[in-house]
């Protein structure tokens, strides 16, 4: 059991990453009344949290071959949990911006890549392969369970409570990211471009 506890970790992060893009699409029109705002306007926030995250995605892989793997995804969680608490005391629209569109976009583009390489980098022959699908899986289940998790959220608490809970789940992740081990990579470290 205690060698699954890496990909424990890096499948709660996947998840998380994930569920994020498709949480708050239901909540369009309790953000636009809370902000003020319009529809337009919240529909860009959601927007430019996946267009930072897929912008940036490939100089977080290299910078997780400059630093290391598991360092990348350290620093990505960090950034992506002070970007989810900025986004759950958000006042404004544009500091909603900020938190959620910009700070969450770049630190999962940090961790994204990192994933797959830490599952390379703790699993070998059929139990990489277990992990992968478990990632796979763990992915569809984020884009399922958000809408889900987002309405009843919105209905019940608050859209906010999200943010709380992933505040929390990243704490959680960052805890248990000592059990990871780096995936090492053959020969000098890169430089960026």
């Amino acid at each position: 059991m205690k060698r699954w506890l890496p990909l424990v970790a890096l499948a709660i992060a996947q998840f998380v990453m994930v569920l994020d893009q498709s949480v708050m699409n239901v909540s369009i029109s309790t953000l636009v009344e809370d902000f003020d705002t319009s529809v337009t306007t919240i529909q860009a926030v959601i927007t430019l949290y996946c267009l930072v995250m897929a912008m940036f995605m490939l100089t977080g892989g290299k910078i997780g071959d400059i630093v290391g793997r598991r360092k990348a995804f350290t620093i990505g969680l960090v950034i992506y949990g002070f970007g989810s608490a900025m986004t759950a005391l958000a006042p404004t629209v544009e500091v909603l911006t900020l938190g959620w569109s910009v700070l969450e976009g770049l630190g999962a583009a940090l961790v994204l890549p990192a994933l797959a390489a830490l599952i390379a980098g703790n699993f070998e022959g059929p139990e990489r392969k277990v992990a992968y699908a478990v990632l796979g899986g763990v992915a569809g289940a984020g884009i399922a369970v958000g809408p889900i998790l987002g309405g009843w959220a919105t209905t019940e608490l608050s859209w906010r409570i999200v943010f709380v809970g992933e505040v929390v789940i990243v704490a959680g992740i960052l805890v248990m990211t000592p059990k990871v081990r780096d995936a090492l990579r053959p020969g000098d470290a890169p430089r960026l471009d």
